[in-house]
């Protein structure tokens, strides 16, 4: 039953305003540090209406986790099929929407819990074939364009100064794993 006053959501509604206060609760704080209460409180619902939709708060902190992914794939579908492309779509998410690499961070932090280490490690690995479908790297370029990613994410979550973001540096990196050729 609905306070006086207040219209009930769609459930589609209440479940984005749930995913997006997640999101931002578990970008701060982690699986361990974030609470279903606080995430609960920024959508002004009780907690167990949380659990009655996810289920547990590994659940939810994973369909977070599942749902940067998803937007990193998206990202990389709509950009140009080169590595150096794909780099310069996911600067530009990362500034767009700081969670996400905060969310990828605390998601590697979370992988001590067994669950969460089997879910995201297929999550990468499906990441690292939608990179070689997309560019036809071979698996020592996507390793350094992942590696690259990395510190890209950590560059721009600590935003340190002078951070080699940069797509000239990118493409350096990406190049070192290029087989040496026969030119002089």
């Amino acid at each position: 039953m609905t306070e006086p006053g207040r219209t009930r959501k769609p459930a589609a509604v209440r479940r984005a305003e749930i995913m997006e206060a997640a999101d931002t609760e578990f970008a701060l704080k982690g699986l361990s540090g974030a609470g279903i209460e606080a995430i609960a409180a920024r959508v002004g619902i009780s907690h167990p209406r949380i659990v009655q939709m996810f289920g547990s708060k590994r659940d939810l902190f994973l369909q977070v986790v599942h749902a940067a992914y998803d937007g990193i794939e998206a990202t990389f579908e709509s950009a140009e099929p080169t590595l150096s492309a794909l780099g310069d779509a996911y600067r530009h998410l990362l500034q767009s929407r700081p969670t996400v690499g905060l969310v990828l961070l605390q998601a590697y932090a979370a992988a001590g819990d067994a669950v969460v280490q089997e879910s995201v490690r297929r999550r990468q690995l499906d990441l690292q074939q939608t990179i070689t479908r997309l560019t036809g790297a071979d698996p020592m370029q996507v390793r350094s364009f992942l590696a690259t990613g990395l510190v890209l994410t950590v560059s721009t979550v600590l935003d340190l100064p002078e951070r080699r973001a940069d797509t000239e540096w990118g493409a350096w990196i990406i190049g070192r794993t290029d087989p040496p050729t026969d030119e002089p």
